[in-house]
């Protein structure tokens, strides 16, 4: 279970770390506005066609959501469920 609370940490982390990146960004340019990075937009589109392919429907759009929900948002969520099952099924 230390695993589980590295990555979520780790996990908490990036997204903290993106977070402040795209907030320093917004202020440094000028005439632009707050943009929120998506996984599309850090892997690029080609590395992700895969889930296109995948013949249900419902999975296609649940993965689509996924890959366009922005980064800080996914990597803050997913870090909180693993320290959330890490504090629940930790061994005391």
């Amino acid at each position: 279970m230390k695993t589980m609370k590295r990555v979520g940490l780790l996990l908490m982390a990036a997204g903290l770390c993106v977070l402040g990146y795209q907030g320093i960004e917004s202020m440094m340019s000028e005439g632009t506005s707050y943009t929120n990075y998506t996984l599309v937009d850090m892997l690029g589109e080609n590395a992700l066609a895969w889930h296109k392919s995948i013949p249900i429907n419902t999975l296609v759009r649940g993965i689509q959501y996924v890959i366009n929900v922005p980064a800080y948002a996914l990597f803050l969520v997913v870090g909180a469920v693993l320290l959330v099952i890490n504090g629940i099924f930790a061994k005391r």
